[in-house]
């Protein structure tokens, strides 16, 4: 009898340990359906969800729109590559990429371009404001956003300017330098409100000054920096003690002369 029911106890085993391996088959079977559609029907029926990276002032409609990303538009269809090449060719955008996140992510990573300058342009009589970077590029036109106390630039040709034109190459130093000024020393920077550029013969250029304080223009070189302006400001102090009538001041080349409205000294 001791054999029997060791017998059937051996045979009960057998049974639960087959039912055991029926139900782990099982599980793994449906977690493998589960994953299956997860992996190959969600990214087929997920519309693309757009995440802006970066510090971006346009909308996320409008920034999908210049990546071509159409309402609807099925993740898996999705190409981030044309995407990407789209908005880096728009003006607007210093550097961009774009990357597809499972399942149904699209992140769009921009850096837009920072004006450095204004200027002002001319459409058929009308004038507006024009945003420029450091490289020369406009980048902006119309409603200029967060130019704070940039100075204007004059003295440039800007008759229907266009949007991803530039600048002439010559005055790439000058951005960069109006560039630096602004991160190390905003405050100097905003104590001029207008920058004349003035063509030489030669090719060159001088800058007329304009501060924001004083009617007296400045004539300098090409070599706008920190210390430049600080000796403007001094000079300026000096000739406003002196009262006298100074028209302009030339500081170019380390020296001081200046014109009176009635005379040159």
């Amino acid at each position: 009898m001791s054999e029997t029911i060791v017998l059937e106890n051996n045979r009960k085993h057998q049974v639960f340990n087959v039912l055991v391996k029926v139900l782990c088959v099982t599980l793994l079977l449906a977690l493998f359906f589960v994953a299956a559609c997860y992996l190959l029907v969600a990214p087929s029926a997920s519309y693309v969800s757009v995440e802006v990276e970066g510090n971006v002032q346009i909308g996320i409609e409008e920034l999908s729109s210049i990546a071509g990303i159409k309402p609807g538009e099925k993740w898996n269809e999705f190409d981030p590559s044309q995407a990407e090449e789209k908005l880096a060719a728009h003006p607007l955008f210093e550097k961009v990429s774009v990357s597809k996140k499972f399942p149904d992510r699209v992140v769009i990573s921009v850096k837009e371009r920072v004006p450095v300058a204004v200027a002002i342009g001319n459409y058929n009589g009308r004038s507006v404001p024009v945003e420029i970077d450091r490289t020369g590029l406009v980048f902006r036109i119309g409603a200029t956003k967060n130019t704070g106390n940039l100075p204007l630039i004059t003295g440039l040709n800007m008759t229907n300017p266009e949007a991803g034109s530039s600048l002439n190459s010559q005055l790439r130093p000058l951005l960069r330098q109006l560039e630096i000024l602004e991160k190390e020393n905003s405050r100097l920077l905003s104590s001029i409100s207008e920058i004349k550029i003035e063509p030489k013969s030669y090719g060159s250029y001088d800058l007329v000054l304009y501060p924001v304080h004083t009617p007296v223009p400045v004539r300098t070189d090409k070599a706008l920096n920190e210390d430049a302006l600080q000796y403007m400001m001094l000079v300026l102090d000096v000739v406003q003690d002196l009262d006298i009538d100074v028209k302009e001041l030339d500081i170019r080349a380390g020296t001081v002369a200046y014109t009176l409205n009635d005379s040159a000294v």
